[in-house]
């Protein structure tokens, strides 16, 4: 009886070993979304798109849509050139399976004028890689801070 008993013990646990290393790795979205900020969008850096980036990602900001790593690529670019001192600063975030939404402020200065804009992003990872960003912004106040649209 105790041998049975042994014999099934070791059983039960080598069965539980065995499905747990076949289990796939938990990928820490959240981590993936803070690095898309720090290294992408504040340090501006292309070996972090490759690495984060999905290659048939989509960017949704609208009015603009931006397909494909390549154009992806040219906006981050753009961005960083028009505000050289870019920064992000991640107020919240929160995740549920594969998507993670954060809350942020985007302060830079273009020339002579300073932009302190709040907005948020929602983010779909697939496989380690963003696929999809949505961002929704104070479009109205980053103009107004610019100079495109007059400050009621």
């Amino acid at each position: 009886m105790k041998k049975a008993t042994l014999t099934l013990i070791l059983a039960v646990t080598l069965l539980a070993l065995a499905v747990a290393a076949q289990a796939p790795v938990r990928v820490d979205n959240k981590a993936i979304a803070r690095r898309y900020f720090d290294e992408i969008l504040n340090k501006g850096s292309a070996p972090a798109i490759d690495s984060l980036v999905a290659p048939d990602v989509v960017f949704r900001n609208p009015p603009a849509v931006v397909k494909g790593i390549d154009d992806f690529r040219k906006l981050v670019a753009t961005l960083r050139t028009a505000f050289p001192d870019l920064h992000f600063t991640l107020q919240d975030e929160l995740a549920e399976g594969n998507k993670v939404a954060t809350r942020w402020v985007m302060r830079g200065t273009q020339g002579t004028r300073k932009m302190d804009v709040s907005g948020m992003d929602i983010f779909v990872i697939e496989n380690g890689k963003i696929k999809e960003i949505w961002v929704n912004m104070d479009s109205l106040a980053q103009a107004q801070q610019l100079g495109t649209v007059a400050a009621p």
